[in-house]
């Protein structure tokens, strides 16, 4: 296989990522040309050996005991979750789909392989798995996983028949799932009955169905084909944050100040959303995390305060937590109740690394910080006015914020919650977007 032999080459010559990018290219997932044995054993000797390279001793050893004996169950078991755990989920899942070949039907390792297919955003290939291996009917965890992956797939009903499944089991853990499909399924219903069209381009509704978060803006860069209104890489600019801001005060109730969350991107955004607002703004400190006001954060990807980002994971009475930005190829746990893009790859046009144009040399460079004060940045931010506007209406956005506004409390967008984990920020969906990997 010349893939395999030129990670071979590449590895032998020391290029050690290059024989990496090379192996990626021929063993992950889904790997269709390593079904031979001997190929697997042989491209399992060559991550064995990437791995060791990489510092990854344990893993290393437990792949090299793939390269002696490739069916071996349990190797191949404890490998996939061991790349799983390294962030390689396209190894990861290629490890446990030969696992599921040899020993199939066993609920450890078909739920461990969809879990990776999720990070690889393949929902509708990890629901077939599981309904295909008979898991759902005798185990609650891949029940769960069933439901949830139909729904990531666009579809509503199996996850209906999964719910009932997960009835009446009082394992705190099953309870929580179970709810967590049942508010998806209730977000869905809810919009569906309000004539909100749920498609494969209706990012803006099913990110309110995935993760109870109203999105502001749809990106009209490539809208229809590849992006479907998610960000690639986007160079964030004051129009960008003037039209989040605006859009944002049509949906929320006048807060009675702003809590800057502990960065400057944050803090210059807030002390323009509260000017906008004409309420107070104030920095983030333990003592005010479970006060009344509006938490406006730049992005939570960006948040390095680890104490911060525990405090946001509960609702509040009272609060409501603004994100300008939000990733969606690398999600953090939870989602903001509102955000207004989303995006995979963002800089910030103020605090430095934003691409600029030198003028002596022509040459494209990274700016700087910009030393002007948060205030200043804050006003200009207000001076501006949107340039690519969202594809999608206010209206709609207004009209998705009523339809779920009369749930259950439990079931409800993040913006209409006073108690309770924020909910997961789901990666991907029934709509669709190119990515760069």
């Amino acid at each position: 296989m010349n893939e395999l032999e030129e990670a071979e080459r590449q590895l032998a010559a020391n290029d050690v990522q290059g024989a990496y990018r090379a192996l990626r290219a021929v063993a992950g997932y889904p790997a269709t040309g390593l079904d031979d044995r001997a190929l697997f054993a042989r491209a399992a000797t060559l991550l064995a050996e990437l791995s060791r390279r990489f510092g990854a001793g344990p893993l290393a050893e437990t792949i090299a005991k793939i390269a002696r004996e490739p069916d071996d169950v349990r190797a191949l078991y404890d490998a996939g979750y061991g790349l799983y755990e390294q962030s390689q989920f396209d190894l990861a899942a290629t490890m446990l789909a030969r696992a599921n070949r040899l020993a199939p039907g066993q609920s450890a390792i078909v739920s461990e392989l969809a879990t990776a297919l999720e990070r690889l955003m393949r929902s509708g290939e990890a629901a077939l798995l599981l309904d295909a291996s008979g898991t759902p009917e005798r185990d609650p965890f891949c029940a769960y996983l069933s439901g949830f992956h139909w729904i990531m797939s666009g579809e509503l009903e199996v996850p209906r028949e999964r719910v009932a499944l997960l009835a009446g089991l009082d394992d705190e853990r099953i309870v929580f799932m179970r709810r967590a499909l049942e508010g998806m399924l209730a977000r869905a219903g809810a919009l569906i009955a309000a004539e909100i069209t749920l498609d494969d381009r209706s990012l803006t509704a099913w990110h309110a169905v995935l993760s109870g978060s109203l999105l502001l803006h749809e990106s009209p860069h490539g809208h229809d084909h590849p992006m479907r209104g998610r960000y690639a890489f986007v160079q964030d600019s004051p129009p960008l944050m003037r039209e989040g801001i605006e859009r944002l005060v049509t949906v929320i109730e006048r807060p009675s100040r702003v809590i800057a969350a502990p960065d400057r991107a944050s803090r210059i955004l807030a002390r323009a959303t509260a000017t906008r607002l004409g309420v107070p703004c104030i920095d983030w400190s333990a003592g005010v995390e479970r006060g009344e006001g509006l938490v406006v954060v730049w992005s939570l990807e960006a948040i390095e305060d680890s104490t911060f980002l525990r405090a946001m994971h509960m609702h509040a009475p009272g609060q409501r937590l603004f994100a300008h930005a939000s990733c969606w190829t690398e999600p953090l746990a939870y989602a903001p109740d509102v955000t207004t893009i989303l995006y995979q790859s963002i800089t910030h046009p103020w605090t430095g690394g934003a691409m600029e144009v030198d003028p002596a040399t022509q040459q494209i460079t990274r700016a700087s910080p910009d030393p002007r004060s948060d205030d200043a940045l804050a006003a200009e931010i207000l001076a501006t006015k949107s340039e690519d506007e969202s594809v999608t209406s206010r209206d709609r956005v207004i009209a998705i914020a009523r339809a779920l506004a009369s749930l259950p409390e439990a079931y409800r967008l993040g913006l209409h919650r006073a108690s309770g984990q924020r909910w997961h920020q789901r990666l991907g969906g029934p709509v669709p977007s190119a990515r760069f990997l």
